[in-house]
């Protein structure tokens, strides 16, 4: 997920296409796609999979480029904590999977991983520290991917 045009928003499709990238890494059944800022828009696509793991940049009041990774546990639909949003966008992560899941349409099992970013601004490019975050973020998944069902 994010936006390509704002920087370090868009972390989620940089990972996305360095994925693609390693295509021949990647096991079979495992699909990578690029959200943009719409999540919601892929909801049919996702409710088929008994897993999803979304990548993105969200603020949760760390310092730039720390890597998160979250579980969601559990019903979406009881009230936020009053903690930082998952997202930066204006409808953001958690809306989408609320939405996802009243329709019915959500996964058995979500996944979030993203980074602190450093500059929402104008730019194709991301900030040297979430290029680097984006770097253990592939890391993470390919290692995840790949491993053994029974490890992962």
């Amino acid at each position: 997920m994010g936006n390509l045009l704002l920087g370090d928003e868009g972390l989620g499709v940089h990972v996305a296409r360095a994925l693609l990238a390693a295509r021949a890494s990647l096991p079979g059944g495992v699909e990578v796609r690029e959200a943009g800022t719409s999540l919601f828009d892929l909801a049919g696509e996702l409710s088929r999979f008994p897993r999803v793991v979304l990548v993105d940049a969200f603020s949760a009041g760390g310092e730039p480029g720390t890597v998160y990774q979250l579980e969601m546990n559990g019903s979406l639909l009881t009230e936020p904590s009053g903690g930082p949003p998952l997202s930066l966008h204006e409808w953001g992560v958690l809306d989408a999977l609320r939405a996802m899941e009243v329709a019915g349409l959500l996964p058995a099992r979500v996944s979030v991983i993203g980074a602190e970013p450093e500059t929402i601004e104008p730019g194709l490019g991301l900030s040297p520290c979430l290029e680097r975050a984006k770097e253990r973020i592939v890391s993470i998944l390919l290692e995840e991917l790949t491993a053994p069902a029974s490890e992962g």
